[in-house]
């Protein structure tokens, strides 16, 4: 079994989050510039043409491993040769059957509904990403063991850049939707070669029973409230695409874009603590203190940030040229900020039943929120279109207060305790701004302000109550500058 250094965990992890964390701003820079000049060069049909497409290849990916990677990096013990090998083998032969079926099913909707080349160069584009996908799993694995981030951010770097960057450039050019597949296939390639130039590992084929066996008992369960996830979400997404058109799932896919760029700092601690909690799981005073911080800091960052988007979101549509187009976004942005922010701390919760081995009880969640979900999401689509969509995803996400309930029980934290002081200063924020925008001046000058009032008042109040939670996090910013 391997030696498990609890100061070597804690050191590695801080460490991880920050750079993590930092790194992920860089991203969502790119991201974010790259996707808001595509929605000024694309229209909002284009957009939904790319969501919906996307929504229907990434069905895929949770067919490819059936849990085996998640199975890898939760094992306690050292992962052995046979292992790699045996999972490579069995997802290779399920990405492989996966894009046989996908093929068959592709042809009968595209000549049902008319799909042209656009359609079929982006969901060619989107099976070669997946199919690469697979092949920098055990790569993947082998660096979240190592509790080594640095590699698989930096990918993810190149890769976000050169997508946004590609697609931006060709859709400039005038390639239309095309701009989406061209950028994809470059992505892929970059992220495959890199992961495999800096950590390659011997590929190999081959299949031990008792090592597929093994690693099946976690997998299996793990993938299977993967296939829930996807029911709930991705399939959801795709019925209701065909309830409210192309361009109404465009403005959809908008707002949840504009509301999930605070996340990016959530799943960067996610790829930390589910390994970082699977090694911490016969220490339960020092993981409930581990998953207090994660919790405290995604909330800190999360909440404002999602509540800033909210805040000048209207005023960002109004001043740019051409964006006057997503105006109807702007009310299920709303309704879609509040679910992150519940899903912020929700997700960490899920992740940590995930680590320590109780898959069973997230099943349980999954299922419940598909159930939700398959009977709001229709419903309320149907009567109240693309806004009735955005309502159900909230009156789904809300659902997530039983969690939290079970997590108190599970691992003896206080969630409201944890979040309390992010929640506080987010409401007095948006309260400030809400009294600045009654000054009824122009956008620009709405932008400026509002953000000036939001880092003041969120930062004066941390300074006056959080001051302990700043120290150390400065003392961790330390400490991360003087290991480098």
């Amino acid at each position: 079994m391997e030696e498990i250094d609890l100061q070597e965990i804690k050191q590695k992890t801080t460490k991880n989050v920050l750079f993590l964390s930092l790194r992920n701003v860089g991203i969502q820079s790119v991201s974010v510039i790259g996707f808001f000049l595509l929605t000024i060069l694309l229209g909002t049909a284009e957009v939904g043409l790319f969501a919906i497409v996307a929504e229907f290849v990434s069905i895929l990916g949770y067919f490819s491993d059936i849990g085996l990677a998640a199975a890898l990096v939760q094992k306690k013990e050292e992962v052995k040769k046979e292992e790699l090998q045996t999972t490579f083998t069995i997802q290779q032969i399920l990405v492989l059957i996966s894009l046989i079926v996908i093929y068959f099913v592709y042809s009968k909707v595209s000549f049902n509904k008319g799909y042209g080349p656009k359609e079929l160069w982006i969901f060619i584009s989107l099976c070669f990403s997946f199919a690469a996908a697979s092949l920098k799993t055990i790569p993947s694995v082998l660096l979240e063991r190592k509790l080594n981030f640095k590699l698989i951010s930096t990918i993810d770097i190149i890769e976000n850049a050169s997508f946004y960057v590609f697609a931006v450039l060709f859709a400039f050019l005038g390639f239309g939707a095309y701009s989406y597949a061209i950028a994809t296939f470059i992505r892929s390639l970059l992220g495959l070669i890199i992961i495999y130039k800096y950590n390659p590992w011997s590929i190999g084929f081959s299949f031990h029973k008792s090592s597929a066996k093994s690693l099946f008992k976690y997998g299996i369960p793990f993938q299977l409230n993967s296939f829930i996830a996807m029911a709930k979400d991705r399939l959801s997404n795709l019925f209701v695409a065909t309830i409210v058109g192309r361009e109404a799932f465009g403005i959809l896919s908008w707002a949840q874009k504009a509301t999930r760029i605070p996340l990016s700092f959530m799943d960067a601690i996610m790829k930390i603590t589910f390994p970082t909690f699977a090694r911490l799981q016969e220490h339960k005073e020092i993981l409930k203190k581990s998953l207090e911080k994660s919790i405290y800091f995604i909330a800190l960052f999360v909440f404002p940030m999602t509540a800033g988007i909210a805040l000048i979101a209207p005023d960002i549509i109004n001043f740019i040229p051409k964006y006057t187009k997503w105006i109807p976004a702007i009310f299920p942005l709303y309704l879609y900020a509040v679910n992150v922010a519940i899903a912020s701390v929700t997700t960490p919760l899920t992740n940590a039943f995930n680590a320590i081995g109780k898959i069973t009880l997230t099943t349980k969640f999954m299922v419940m929120w598909t159930i939700l979900t398959w009977i709001l999401f229709p419903f309320l689509s149907i009567k109240f279109g693309y806004i009735g969509t955005a309502y159900a995803t909230l009156l789904v996400g809300m659902s997530s207060f039983i969690v939290w309930f079970i997590a108190r029980r599970v691992f003896n934290i206080q969630i409201i305790k944890t979040i309390i002081k992010p929640t506080i200063a987010t409401i007095l924020m948006i309260i400030v701004c809400l009294f600045f925008q009654l000054l009824g001046l122009n956008s620009f000058l709405n932008i400026i302000g509002k953000f000036l009032l939001s880092v003041f008042v969120y930062s004066a109040f941390h300074y006056l109550f959080s001051k302990d939670e700043i120290i150390w996090f400065y003392q961790q910013l330390k400490c991360l500058k003087q290991k480098k």
